[in-house]
C-alpha cells in the first residue's frame, strides 16, 4: 500500500451504502487521501470496492486486521450501528483517528466509555457521522441564527421523515437511529444544551409490526428559554424529507425548499422529493469528508466528535423513558472534560 508523500490512507470498514458513499468521496472528491484499505463481512462486496480504487486498495480478512495495520493512516467506521462501540475502542487503543458513522454507540455506557478513553489518551481522535452540521441548506439556517437576524431563538421545528422503516426497526431504534440526528442538530443549531424531553408515538396503519411505534414526536426544553418540537416518521411513505424552521423573538428563519425544478401541469405544482438520504445530502458527505481529512493533516479535529455522540445518546435515554412513562424526562448534561471545551 503505497502513499504519496503527506497523503493520509485510509481504511474503510463497511462496503455497504454509507462505506461505498464515504469510499468514493474519498476518492474522487477529497485531496490529500486516499482508501487504502477495505473490510466487509461480504467478501465480494469488498473486494468491488476495493477494484475501484485502485490496484493499492487492500482488501482485509477482517475489521482488526485493517485497524492495525501500519499502512493504515485513519479508519472509517460504517457497520451496523451495534459494532461501532468495539471499532472505535480498538482504534482508540491504537491511536488512530476514526470517522465513526452515527451513532456513537448503542448504549449511554459504551459511549462514555469512548469518550473516558479518548480523554486519558489526551487528543480527539473521533469524530461523529453528524452529517447535517455541512449541508449548506442547515448551515444558512445556523449562520442566520448565529448573526443574530432572528433575535432570541425561542422554538426549533424539525421535520424527519423516511419512505418506509427498514426490517427490524423497533420504537426504540428510531429514536437511537433516526432522532439521534435531530437531537444534535437541536443542540448544535441553538448552542443550547437539552434540559428535559417528553416524547409521544403512535403505531399507524403504514407500520409493518403493530407493536413499532412508527410515529413519534419529541418535545424538548433547552437551556436559554428556548424549546424544541420534533416529528420523526419512519413510514411517510412519499419519500426522504428533513425539514427545519427556528423561531426567533425577532423573526424566523426556514431551511430553503429542495433544490428541484418546480413542474407545473394539469393543475399541479410540485417538485421531486429524494428517496433516501444519500440523494438528500450528497453535498454535505463530500464536506464532512474534506473537512475530516484537513482536520486530520493540521492536527486539529473540529467536527461532531465523541462528546456530541455521548450526549445525544444521553438525550436518546431520556427519550425512550419518556416513550415508555408517557411523562417528561429530565435531562442533566454532565460536566465536559476539558478535552472537548
Amino acid at each position: 500500500m503505497s502513499a504519496q508523500p503527506g497523503e493520509i490512507s485510509v481504511g474503510v470498514i463497511g462496503a455497504g451504502g454509507m462505506g461505498t458513499r464515504h469510499a468514493d468521496t474519498l476518492g474522487a472528491a477529497v485531496s490529500g487521501a486516499r482508501v487504502a484499505g477495505v473490510t466487509d463481512p461480504d467478501r465480494p462486496r469488498a473486494e468491488k470496492l476495493a477494484a475501484n480504487h485502485g490496484s493499492d486498495a487492500r482488501v482485509f480478512e477482517d475489521e482488526r486486521a485493517l485497524i492495525q495495520h501500519p499502512g493504515i493512516d485513519a479508519v472509517v467506521v460504517t457497520t451496523p450501528d451495534d459494532t461501532h462501540a468495539g471499532l472505535v475502542m480498538e482504534c482508540l487503543q491504537q491511536g488512530k483517528p476514526v470517522f465513526c458513522e452515527k451513532p456513537l454507540a448503542t448504549t449511554v455506557e459504551d459511549a462514555r466509555r469512548i469518550v473516558d478513553a479518548e480523554v486519558e489518551l489526551g487528543r480527539k481522535v473521533v469524530q461523529v457521522g453528524f452529517m447535517r452540521r455541512y449541508d449548506p441548506r442547515h448551515l444558512d439556517v445556523k449562520v442566520a441564527i448565529d448573526s443574530g437576524a432572528i433575535g432570541n431563538p425561542v422554538l426549533f421545528k424539525g421535520t424527519h421523515r423516511n419512505l418506509a422503516a427498514a426490517p427490524g426497526t423497533s420504537s426504540e431504534s428510531i429514536l437511537v437511529n433516526s432522532a439521534v440526528h435531530d437531537l444534535d442538530a437541536a443542540r448544535w443549531m441553538l448552542g443550547r444544551e437539552i434540559e428535559d424531553v417528553y416524547v409521544r408515538g403512535m403505531n399507524t396503519r403504514a407500520a409493518s409490526d403493530g407493536e413499532v411505534l412508527d410515529l413519534q414526536v419529541i418535545h424538548l426544553k433547552l437551556g436559554g428559554g428556548c424549546l424544541a418540537d420534533i416529528e420523526v416518521y419512519v413510514n411517510a411513505g412519499y419519500g426522504y424529507e428533513v425539514d427545519l424552521e427556528v423561531v426567533g423573538d425577532a423573526g424566523t428563519i426556514r431551511m430553503a425548499p429542495a433544490n428541484a425544478p418546480v413542474l407545473r401541469k394539469q393543475r399541479y405544482a410540485g417538485h421531486p422529493v429524494e428517496g433516501d438520504w444519500l440523494e438528500r445530502f450528497p453535498t454535505a458527505y463530500v464536506l464532512e469528508m474534506r473537512r475530516w481529512i484537513e482536520g486530520l493533516r493540521d492536527g486539529r479535529l473540529t467536527g461532531p466528535d465523541a462528546w456530541d455522540g455521548y450526549t445525544s445518546l444521553l438525550a436518546v435515554e431520556s427519550c425512550i423513558a419518556s416513550l415508555h412513562s408517557g411523562t417528561k424526562e429530565p435531562f442533566s448534561s454532565p460536566q465536559r472534560p476539558d478535552l472537548y471545551r
